[in-house]
């Protein structure tokens, strides 16, 4: 949490995109600030709050990954695909929603 001029933010844990939001809305207390996050949808690791842009960074960097070893859903073959209609791809981002 940073404090500055008696107000609270919430700061990214990892900082590890380029395009990190670093910190939240200031808000006027640690329960605002924290609902901002929540309301902005950042992951809260355990350890900390990510921003929606690192979550994005970490997603791309695990489907490259898995991309690279060959991996398909189930860890180990490439071609196997449920019967869903999903491409069955990790998907970056969070504003995808399915029904």
């Amino acid at each position: 949490m940073i404090t500055k001029n008696n107000k609270y933010s919430v700061e990214c844990f990892s900082k590890v995109a380029n395009d990190c939001l670093e910190n939240g809305d200031y808000c006027d207390s640690e329960e605002e600030a924290e609902s901002w996050v929540e309301n902005e949808c950042w992951i809260f690791s355990g350890e900390g709050w990510i921003c929606s842009k690192c979550h994005d960074h970490f997603m791309g960097s695990l489907k490259s990954h898995r991309k690279a070893q060959g991996n398909g859903m189930d860890g180990v073959d490439d071609d196997l695909e449920a019967h869903d209609g999903l491409d069955n791809d990790l998907e970056t981002g969070i504003d995808i929603v399915r029904s």
